[in-house]
């Protein structure tokens, strides 16, 4: 493959300061068309899963809620990051210099889509986060008042607006730029412009800390929540059942068992005894599930975010390209965690996929 390419284009016709001679390859064709495969396979999965996940909100009136708004958000924001790269496939298969298919400035233009997607989407993961951590752990009124529909469209706003202005104010001020980056042959930022180093750091402190700090500090925050609740849930299921022995007369456990089941007959210290330990098991059972759940958010946004900020942060071009497709992991997997673990979203999806499956 001839590494000698010319013709790149980004959004500031600042000439580069190297020579085309200089700008080799750090690709071996092979690893561009397995990464070309890889990212082909990924894209679909994105747009195809998250596409469901529209659909399903748009059909289904209980779905449409302020949370799944940022759901919503998040989906759109996968679908563009994807549908944008699509384009950089055809320059990882081709062999010709610069940009197959000619348009240059196009290529530009789906670059900083790319950067728009990934940066919206990582602020969606922190308001979906924040959304959660407000829920759970303040009074309803606060909630509702945070989350009226004119703030909720500003967060929405907001989450558009920060990622725009960090990929298109840098190479308008001479900082980067975007186009045909000959070393990984995809539309993104290109390495050989002036300061390119400078605008990789700055999309990475844009785009990456403060949604990052938003995820770990909300579920933390939601974990030390469940976990002083289920204290306090298990102390006072001792203190029914010492009150239980104590007084053989009707307690509190007692007309609560009545009360969700009439007609049952009088409870029995044993009875008492045994559906005690399994509220305790089921607690305990609870608490783990929530802990595993939230462990798999946080987790999943680490993996999939971190090795990329890592590449640009040491400031090597080498693996960038395979760290972009575990980025593009997490469009395939936040329909998986935001949406078909959800109680409402995976019976309508279920409905959905079998409806699609007897029509073929």
């Amino acid at each position: 493959m001839d590494g000698n390419y010319n013709g790149t284009a980004d959004l500031l016709p600042t000439p580069s300061t190297e020579s085309p001679s200089t700008l080799q390859p750090i690709y071996t064709y092979p690893e561009l068309v397995f990464c070309a495969v890889g990212f082909s396979i990924l894209i679909v999965l994105t747009l195809s899963g998250n596409s469901l996940v529209l659909v399903a909100v748009a059909r289904t009136k209980k779905l449409q809620n302020v949370t799944n708004v940022f759901v919503v958000n998040l989906c759109v924001s996968d679908c563009l990051s994807g549908f944008a790269f699509l384009w950089s496939v055809p320059g990882m298969v081709s062999t010709t210099a610069g940009y197959p298919l000619r348009s240059e400035v196009l290529c530009a233009m789906w670059a900083a889509l790319v950067y728009l997607g990934v940066g919206s989407g990582l602020y969606s993961l922190g308001n979906i986060a924040l959304n959660r951590c407000i829920l759970v752990t303040r009074p309803m009124e606060t909630y509702q008042w945070l989350y009226t529909p004119k703030k909720t469209a500003l967060m929405i706003l907001g989450s558009w607006l920060v990622p725009l202005s960090a990929t298109i104010i840098p190479p308008l001020s001479a900082v980067g730029g975007l186009g045909f980056d000959t070393d990984s042959r995809t539309c993104t930022d290109i390495d050989a412009r002036p300061r390119a180093a400078m605008f990789d750091r700055i999309l990475f402190f844009v785009f990456y800390p403060l949604p990052l700090v938003m995820i770990v500090v909300s579920y933390v925050l939601i974990w030390q929540h469940i976990r002083r609740h289920f204290k306090t849930y298990r102390k006072s299921v001792r203190q029914r059942m010492q009150a239980s022995t104590a007084m053989p007369s009707t307690t509190t456990l007692d007309m609560d068992l009545e009360d969700s089941c009439p007609g049952t007959p009088p409870v029995t210290p044993r009875l008492r005894h045994a559906v005690s330990s399994r509220q305790l098991t089921r607690t305990k059972n609870d608490q783990l599930e929530i802990t595993k759940n939230l462990f798999v958010v946080v987790l999943a946004f680490v993996v999939c975010f971190t090795p990329l900020g890592v590449m640009v942060v040491i400031d090597s071009n080498r693996y960038q390209l395979f760290a972009g497709m575990v980025l593009f992991v997490s469009g395939c997997i936040n329909p998986i965690i935001y949406a078909t673990k959800h109680p409402h979203f995976r019976p309508v999806l279920r409905s959905m996929l079998r409806r699609r499956c007897q029509t073929e």
